[in-house]
């Protein structure tokens, strides 16, 4: 994505924001601030009340303002706290019966805003509209999460054969898959990725958190193809990192790279293992083919897809 689509993005968030009065005080009909609110919403989620941490953790805020908006909260006698008797460090909160009040009356004037605002919507604009506040509030989360972690992409080197090709190894064993002949992991060259992708017009990257590999993704020309098809290849993510949009990640970079070195087609292979990935691909433009393009000598492969990199 260009920076300017970017800042266009990001425009319109700050818009939305202010539209939705999270920078007013008296953004729901009451005096209380945004943080003050969301608290008392989260708080009416569980009857085992929640700590300074959880709360900080939920509304992703720094635990210092959680504290402090938490000590307004109970001296406005809108939230009670709650002292673990083994262990005095311990400590709850849990809405007041008055707190309790307060928050029907934020509900019910944040409910009359959104239904006006969302009156002027047709059903066809709400269904798209719900599908794609949540994929992109999803995508937020993954990309909070990401940085948290410190995950780094970059070029393989010679020192990260041994690591991927162990990465590329357990996918097929945590799938079941690798008794399996005819597949990438029977490649001769699986533990010499960087020299196999050191060629004009191919590229692997990895992901490394903390210093250890934890996948990749690469591309390379289709063998068997017209030079204006490349195909995605290896794509494979250590299973403790699934869920966090680093898939997604990949493919993008990938699809991004193959643009750049001047391909019209991208072409991938999958198995019916994997089946489950094929919806992710599709979201990226990949359509399933009949037979398979090319000839990648992975003869176990039976799903064929490809994405036209000129529309």
């Amino acid at each position: 994505m260009q920076a300017k689509e970017t800042e266009l993005f990001r425009a319109s968030f700050r818009e939305l924001v202010r539209e939705l009065g999270m920078l007013s005080r008296k953004t729901i009909g009451t005096e209380l601030s945004p943080l003050q609110s969301h608290i008392l919403i989260e708080l009416n989620q569980t009857e085992q009340g929640l700590g300074v941490t959880e709360l900080a953790n939920i509304l992703c805020v720094e635990k210092s303002s959680i504290s402090r908006t938490l000590k307004t909260l109970e001296k406005s006698e809108l939230l009670s706290r709650k002292i673990n008797p083994t262990d005095a460090r311990s400590v709850t909160f849990s809405l007041t019966e008055k707190g309790e009040s307060r928050l029907i009356e934020i509900n019910q004037y944040a409910n009359q805003f959104t239904a006006e605002a969302l009156m002027l919507s047709s059903e066809v604009e709400l269904q798209q509209l719900r599908s794609t506040v949540k994929n992109f509030t999803k995508a937020l989360k993954n990309a909070r999460k990401q940085r948290e972690i410190q995950l780094n992409i970059r070029p393989i080197e010679l020192k990260d054969n041994a690591e991927i090709a162990a990465v590329i190894r357990q996918s097929f064993i945590d799938n079941q898959i690798d008794h399996l002949e005819g597949v990438s992991l029977n490649d001769p060259s699986l533990h010499q990725l960087s020299e196999v992708y050191c060629t004009q017009g191919s590229g692997y990257w990895v992901i490394e958190i903390e210093g250890k590999v934890k996948g990749g993704v690469g591309i390379a020309p289709l063998l068997g193809a017209g030079e204006e098809y490349c195909e995605l290849q290896k794509l494979y993510i250590e299973s403790s990192l699934t869920g966090l949009g680093i898939g997604r990640k990949l493919i993008n970079l990938a699809i991004n790279k193959a643009i750049e070195y001047g391909y019209q087609y991208c072409y991938l292979e999958s198995l019916n293992e994997l089946s489950a990935a094929v919806d992710l691909y599709q979201s990226f433009g990949f359509k399933l083919l009949d037979k398979p393009v090319g000839s990648t000598g992975h003869n176990s492969c039976d799903i064929y897809m490809l994405k036209d990199l000129k529309s």
